[in-house]
């Protein structure tokens, strides 16, 4: 108890030259933060090889040297960014006269930048010894996942749950509870190696060993506060986001419906928003800093007095401009949001499949369903016959739906033709056969746009020619849109018929685009978020977000500015674009700001 009373006592003390500096240094790492992470990854692009991952890559990725790479230069800028600050905050905790505010925080700024270097190789040291530690429990998923599952497409895992997953889940959740043990037990041992580089004359190697013996040696009424004060570094701003929006429900129930009023409300309600998340952010960085001072101080034998001593002439008419200005700057910034509320909804609809939801994926009916129901673009999956026949199906291979192992490339047409595509989904639909591509453009043509995955392998690398020599036959290239994950497909469809659209596929993204290779990209929607949109405007190129099938998630992707979505659910989305237009311009903008704050 007597350590929190005391890092309160420092946090009191030093708040507004904590503040600044917490300000500043945020500015700053926004300012170079961004530049520097897109020219890292750019670099690392010819290692990884990647800048986009599909879902069947990301196993492949993250176990690959590569991968690998990309995650270690991931950590390693993140703990920088968190050690830099932090080592300010040590700065400014240690310091015991009060010598002014702007002074003391331009003194833990110049000391930092001095320090840089050896902090920096503190942080590579710490990530190489937290990977080191977490390697073996990687190759025990790993094995687990190559024995058990390797054999399996993993759309085929997510939706059929063999009982091999299990098994997998097993192995796996014993090898993380022993990762995420082992690594916070690291992560506690080499909590005090930053103060030890900011305060004293030694070496990155000799902090972490001066800190593991120090940590090692208190009693836990030292360690736990700091296990405490990790956990809620990380769980206090998603807690307080929730919090914030349960308590703000009914103060949007009470906003005015003319917009003219609602605009400064709206406004005062997100510039709110983002006062309290400063003012959250900061005091967990600097009270976690201020703490982690403290436990030093405890573990090293130093004394601290604090000395009242006046502060110099109009300290703090100048440190409430600080507050002034943090003030200003987020009214600013909530204009801003506000101002990118746009009212107007140019949203298109993609059925994933046809309307997948009531039909059986990709047959005539899941089609003939979502045309009706207002798609604008049909998307399926093309797979090629051992023949040459196109047709659409989405896995490699008939387990899933028929119970059957071979694949598609592997068959004739002759051996498909005649099977029961429609029995698995409902009785309904039994007999339901598989359709061909040239049958969907006959059935679409004039209704609605194609959306074609294009999905070769080993036997059907000829996929692409095959399918735009077929567009072109049948005079639909006009309004299709061919997708890939594999980027060498879109080059050679562009090739191939340079008027055809092309959308690259992606679960995520991991580095920087070269968007003239695509002309849409299609993101798993958990990844879309306010900046991929602002990133597409700037590239040009259109973002398509998939699969999105609750009401909520939709509404959240057209506020966030999507160009499209792509929904099993064709119906639902088609009737909420519908319901948004009878919207007055202040309900939808009330509307936009609760999914801004999601």
């Amino acid at each position: 108890m007597r350590l929190f009373v005391d890092s309160l006592g420092i946090l009191r003390r030093h708040r507004r030259s904590l503040l600044l500096y917490h300000l500043f240094f945020t500015g700053l790492t926004l300012a170079l933060l961004g530049p520097a992470v897109g020219a890292l990854l750019a670099a690392l692009e010819p290692v990884t090889g990647e800048g986009a991952i599909s879902t069947g890559g990301i196993a492949t990725f993250l176990l690959s040297p590569g991968g690998i790479l990309w995650m270690a230069a991931t950590l390693t800028g993140l703990m920088a960014t968190l050690t830099l600050e932090q080592a300010g905050m040590t700065v400014i905790a240690s310091s015991v006269e009060r010598t002014g505010e702007y002074r003391l925080t331009l003194a833990a700024l110049w000391q930092t930048a001095l320090r840089s270097g050896k902090l920096l190789w503190l942080t590579v040291l710490q990530v190489l010894g937290h990977i080191a530690i977490a390697l073996p429990f990687l190759l025990v998923i790993a094995l687990a996942w190559w024995w058990l599952l390797s054999s399996y497409e993993v759309y085929f895992i997510r939706l059929t749950r063999p009982p091999e997953l299990w098994w997998f889940l097993a192995v796996a959740g014993i090898a993380v509870a022993g990762m995420v043990t082992c690594n916070g037990w690291l992560f506690l041992r080499w909590s005090l190696a930053e103060p030890i580089v900011s305060l004293e004359r030694t070496t990155a190697i000799r902090a972490l060993a001066a800190s593991s013996k120090r940590i090692h040696g208190s009693k836990r009424a030292l360690i736990t506060p700091l296990a405490v004060g990790a956990v809620l570094l990380f769980a206090l701003p998603i807690l307080f986001t929730w919090l914030f929006q349960l308590l703000g429900t009914p103060y949007l129930a009470l906003m005015p419906a003319s917009p003219r009023a609602l605009l400064p409300a709206i406004t005062a309600y997100i510039a709110l928003y983002l006062l309290l998340m400063v003012a959250v952010t900061f005091a967990l960085s600097a009270g976690y800093s201020v703490l982690i001072y403290r436990v030093y101080l405890a573990t090293s034998g130093h004394s601290r007095k604090h000395h009242t001593v006046p502060p110099p002439a109009h300290t703090g008419a100048k440190a409430w401009l600080v507050e002034g200005v943090l003030i200003v700057a987020v009214l600013v910034q909530a204009g801003l949001v506000v101002k990118a509320f746009d009212t107007a909804e140019q949203v298109t609809i993609t059925a994933h499949r046809g309307n997948a939801f009531v039909a059986p994926e990709n047959s005539a009916s899941a089609i003939h369903r979502a045309i009706s129901d207002g798609a604008d673009y049909l998307e399926v999956d093309v797979r090629m016959t051992r023949d040459g026949k196109l047709v659409l199906w989405h896995d490699a291979n008939l387990e899933r739906l028929l119970g059957r192992p071979e694949r598609i490339s592997a068959l004739a047409w002759d051996e498909i033709r005649e099977l029961d595509a429609g029995s698995w989904f409902s009785p309904d639909f039994a007999g339901e056969p598989i359709l061909t591509l040239e049958e969907l453009i006959n059935i679409a043509r004039g209704r609605a746009g194609l959306f074609l995955d294009l999905k070769p392998d080993h036997n059907s690398r000829d996929l692409a020619q095959k399918v735009v020599e077929l567009l072109q036959r049948e005079n639909a290239v006009a309004g299709t849109i061919i997708a890939a994950a594999q980027r060498h497909v879109l080059d050679e469809t562009r090739a191939l018929e340079p008027a055809l659209r092309t959308a690259l596929l992606a679960q995520f993204v991991i580095g920087p685009l070269d968007n003239g290779q695509f002309d849409i990209l299609g993101l798993r929607y958990n990844q879309a978020s306010a900046a991929a949109v602002a990133r597409a405007r700037q590239l040009g190129y259109e973002l398509h977000v998939w699969t999105v099938n609750q009401p909520a998630e939709m509404s959240r992707m057209i506020d966030m500015g999507v160009d499209n979505i792509i929904t099993d659910r064709p119906d639902v989305l088609a009737r909420l674009l519908s319901a948004r237009k009878e919207l007055t311009d202040g309900e939808r903008l009330a509307l936009k700001l609760r999914n801004w704050l999601r």
